[in-house]
Formats: C-alpha cells, structure tokens, sequence
C-alpha cells in the first residue's frame, strides 16, 4: 500500500484534470523509491479505484474527449496492465513510452475530492518533492 503521502500527491494531481498513467508512475517513483515497480503503481491504482477515489477512462476523440469506462477496478486495472485494443498493456512498455502511453486517464470522484480536502495542499504539508529536479517539478 502506497504511503499517505503520495496518495495524497496523487490526488492533488489526479483533482486538477485526467491524469495519465505516466502521473502515477513519476509520483510513486519519486515518494515511494523503496517499493516503486509497475505492480506497485498497479496496486496503488486499485487502491485508489476500490476505495472510490477515482475513476477509470481514456480519451476517445474524436466523439468524446473522457470516456469512463462502464467496468469493474479489477477489469480497469487488468486492462491497463494488459493493454487493449491497439494499446499495450503497463507492464509491456518500455520505460521510455510510459510519459506517452493513454492506456488510462483517470478522474478523481467526489469522494477522492473529499479526501483531499481532509488531507489538505500537499505542497503546504509536504513542500515540494521536486524542488531539486526543474524537469520533473510539478507545478502547486
């Protein structure tokens, strides 16, 4: 299980636009370095997914710019690890492909936004992770 404070990184992020999965691999890399692998970023998407905190889709344009999809978090999460369609799967990517992969677009709930409202700015609490780092600083 990821720790609170990358969940709460997550969330920040995920609150401000559909998220990528490159987001939860870059955030997880950097707060999480001890247990960071591509099962871990999965778990930690099921996590997020089973406990209602988000919300699974992808970009279908050009009918629809979000789509969610209509299935369970364990379908998502396959489906992501998997690839479908023309798409492959997080855990046959090359590292390098991961920043442009659209396998996932997630969207925060109003219950992720409740608990990011209880947990607060993360930069506030936390200060920026990625104040050494202008090419991976995130903006607050």
């Amino acid at each position: 299980m990821m720790n609170e404070k990358a969940e709460h990184f997550l969330l920040h992020a995920i609150s401000d636009d559909w998220t990528s999965l490159s987001e939860f691999d870059v955030i997880l890399a950097k707060l999480e370095p001890e247990k960071y692998s591509r099962q871990f970023v999965l778990d930690s998407i099921r996590d997020l997914g089973e406990r209602g905190l988000i919300r699974f889709g992808s970009f279908s344009a050009p009918i629809r710019p979000w789509t969610p999809w209509d299935m369970t978090v364990t379908e998502a999460v396959d489906r992501i690890a998997n690839g479908y369609g023309n798409k492959v799967g997080y855990l046959d990517l090359a590292d390098d492909e991961i920043y442009m992969s659209e396998l996932l677009r997630a969207e925060i709930t109003d219950s992720g936004r409740a608990r990011l409202h209880q947990l607060g700015d993360p930069y506030d609490k936390y200060g920026d992770p990625w104040i050494d780092d202008p090419f991976s600083r995130a903006d607050p």
